[in-house]
């Protein structure tokens, strides 16, 4: 299976949960490959590195939907490693710290922390990366000495030109064998130097450099989530009060929406009319004419005195 796949994803409706990641050799220095924890086990080779990033027991329901969604993302996260970026490992290094402060040390790298993408931000959720270290991480890589990230995307033309003809004449081979060469694969066979294998770090992420910023961090993101949810609420109230609002307006509409509803004598019509009056109740009160819907809703209780049904439904507001 690792020959034809870059990308896998196992879970169960409740329980454990693993996603695969195969990386061309080389990818991942060794200082980040001998890092590993009870969420992240790392199986190299002549050919490949292989991530496998585990949940050995997942709390909540997750169905197929749940899975296609955050499938979609892995391939987007398995790029961001190929192109140097690993915040992946390190938000696993976060994890096993938050459990265990004698987690082995790996190299500090100067990667983004501060803004993560929609795929990190997914992947975070899923395994339960602690926020709060990995702001921490952010501010510990903007007041210290760190190593620059090596990120570069790939050009074509470059790695072409460069390649030999016994080069040239390995990959065609090796496609009229195999029937198919994926471009990770050309990328590992003609690999000219050995990549990350051979880089020395000498500034290093360890329990002992991160742990003066935790407090601060989590400060900072109890304030930030704090602001966040002010926000949505406003953005909340905002729309319900536009939707009260165009209720009030339409209001007409609506008590005829509702006796029409009535009329149909069915448990969906009176489901639909006691939504529309339930509504009309909280636009009137949105309005402050309270008084006004009282009126015309004892009319609506008269004309349908006979429907005990949507009485129930609207026992309520009675």
């Amino acid at each position: 299976m690792l020959k034809y796949f870059d990308i896998g994803f196992y879970y169960a409706d409740w329980g454990s949960i693993d996603a695969y990641i195969k990386l061309p050799v080389g990818t991942l220095p060794d200082a980040l490959v001998g890092f590993s924890s009870d969420g992240l086990h790392v199986h190299e080779n002549d050919e490949w590195q292989l991530l496998i990033f585990s949940l050995e027991e997942y709390y909540e329901y997750f169905d197929d939907e749940h899975a296609d969604d955050f499938f979609q993302h892995l391939a987007s996260l398995r790029s961001e490693l190929i192109q140097g970026s690993w915040r992946l490992v390190y938000f696993m290094w976060l994890k096993a710290f938050d459990f265990n402060d004698e987690v082995d040390r790996v190299p500090l790298i100067q990667f983004e922390f501060e803004h993560l993408s929609e795929e990190l931000q997914a992947f975070a959720a899923l395994y339960d990366i602690p926020l709060a270290l990995v702001k921490a991480l952010a501010m510990v890589l903007n007041e210290q000495p760190s190593h620059q990230a090596k990120q570069a995307q790939f050009q074509f033309d470059a790695w072409l030109h460069n390649l030999s003809e016994a080069e040239k004449d390995m990959l065609l081979r090796t496609l009229f064998e195999q029937g198919q060469l994926t471009r990770h694969q050309a990328l590992a066979m003609t690999r000219k130097d050995s990549a990350n294998k051979d880089e020395t770090y000498q500034y290093w992420l360890t329990p002992d450099v991160i742990s003066p910023f935790i407090e601060q961090a989590q400060s900072q993101l109890q304030q930030e989530q704090a602001a966040a949810l002010a926000k949505k609420l406003a953005i909340e109230k905002a729309a319900k009060e536009k939707m009260l609002a165009d209720i009030y307006n339409q209001r007409e509409r609506c008590w005829q929406q509702a006796q029409e509803q009535a009329d149909r004598t069915c448990a969906s019509g009176y489901d639909t009319a006691s939504r529309y009056l339930h509504q009309l109740n909280e636009a009137y009160q949105f309005k402050g004419v309270r008084p006004a819907f009282e009126q015309r809703f004892k009319r609506f209780i008269v004309a349908n005195s006979s429907r005990k049904a949507l009485l129930n439904r609207l026992s309520d507001l009675l």
